[in-house]
């Protein structure tokens, strides 16, 4: 392990187990105002917390989930609750509810430094 992947990891709290989920979608079609896109979401903390396809194992043990824009960390919701979006809404997704963390030191984390691969990244995992 090289010295920059130690620093990396400094950031991690051992005892967070976390979500990341790729909003980029979901984010531009905010930031232009497309109410008519399938990703338009009102807000950023609206973009991170709905309408994931994660395992419910995964989902009820999740203590955050943390959304990414371009490979970088910019909205972290501390969960609190977990359901499964509605049969007309998404089916099987799910939808986290919780308080956003402004000042988490997650913000402005790059997946980059983390995953080796964002390749077809939706969704990513630490310590779950």
């Amino acid at each position: 392990m090289t010295n920059s992947n130690y620093i990396i990891m400094a950031k991690f709290n051992s005892s967070d187990k976390l979500i990341f989920v790729n909003i980029n979608k979901s984010f531009e079609a905010m930031n232009s105002n497309n109410t008519s896109s399938p990703y338009y979401r009102e807000n950023l903390k609206e973009c991170t917390v709905k309408f994931w396809a994660v395992k419910e194992e995964k989902a009820s043990a999740a203590t955050h989930i943390l959304g990414c824009y371009q490979g970088k960390v910019i909205e972290v919701v501390k969960i609190s609750k977990v359901r499964s979006a509605s049969l007309d809404e998404y089916p099987g997704r799910k939808v986290f509810e919780g308080s956003e963390e402004r000042e988490s030191p997650y913000i402005g984390l790059d997946l980059h430094e983390v995953f080796d691969s964002l390749r077809n990244f939706r969704t990513k995992y630490w310590n779950l």
